[in-house]
Parts: structure tokens; C-alpha cells; sequence
């Protein structure tokens, strides 16, 4: 049951991750790369991400 919820939460992160990932592309496609919505979009990402890999 344990792996079960360790899987569940694994699962949501990575729905997270790619939600956020569309999201920075689609600021990125509309207001450049630069912009400041980009950016912190891209550092929310990063910050899933990180968390993502230390839950391996």
C-alpha cells in the first residue's frame, strides 16, 4: 500500500510537470523567453523537476 501512494504522488508529480512544461511554452511562444512570466514559469519547472529526481 505504501509503494502504492509512493507511485500515486509519483504519478501526480509528473502530470505537474508536464502541465507546467505547457504552460512555459506557451509564455514563451507569446511573450519570448525574456519575459518575466517566461522565466518564473521556468524556475517553477525547475523546482518540479528537482523535486521529481529526488524522490528516485
Amino acid at each position: 500500500m505504501l509503494q502504492e501512494n509512493r507511485q500515486a504522488k509519483r504519478e501526480k508529480l509528473l502530470l505537474l510537470i508536464v502541465r507546467k512544461r505547457n504552460e512555459m511554452i506557451r509564455l514563451a511562444n507569446s511573450n519570448g523567453l525574456l519575459n518575466n512570466d517566461t522565466i518564473r514559469c521556468s524556475q517553477e519547472l525547475d523546482l518540479l523537476l528537482n523535486k521529481f529526481q529526488l524522490k528516485e
